[in-house]
């Protein structure tokens, strides 16, 4: 949603982070492309257009080493299945702006 992604930037923004916007999983590999590298992508599991799994799938392609965390409504099990053995964090819904914040921390500071 829209107003909830705006709300999460500024949050994230306010505490230091450079954070890049897209609406979906097909922006946001066009936004990549023309910024280059970034260390983490927080990204819904169910986007229209493209998928958090397919999204991550692509973004792996280009930088194996990008940091994801995925956020859902569902279940960690519920799609984890589709994505094998890929490495990536999971925050469920609802989540609030300092869970979201700490979520961020903590994948960043991961080697």
């Amino acid at each position: 949603e829209e107003g909830l992604r705006a709300l999460n930037a500024r949050g994230l923004s306010s505490r230091g982070y450079k954070v890049l916007v897209a609406g979906n999983g097909v922006e946001a590999l066009d936004v990549l492309a023309e910024n280059g590298h970034v260390d983490l992508v927080v990204s819904d599991v169910v986007m229209p257009e493209m998928d958090g799994p397919t999204l991550l799938k692509e973004l792996r392609a280009r930088d194996p080493n990008v940091k994801i965390i995925f956020v859902s409504g569902y279940p960690n099990d519920a799609f984890k299945a589709a994505l094998g053995d890929e490495n990536f964090a999971f925050l469920p819904k609802p989540f609030s702006l300092p869970q979201l914040a700490a979520k961020v921390k903590e994948e960043l500071s991961r080697e």
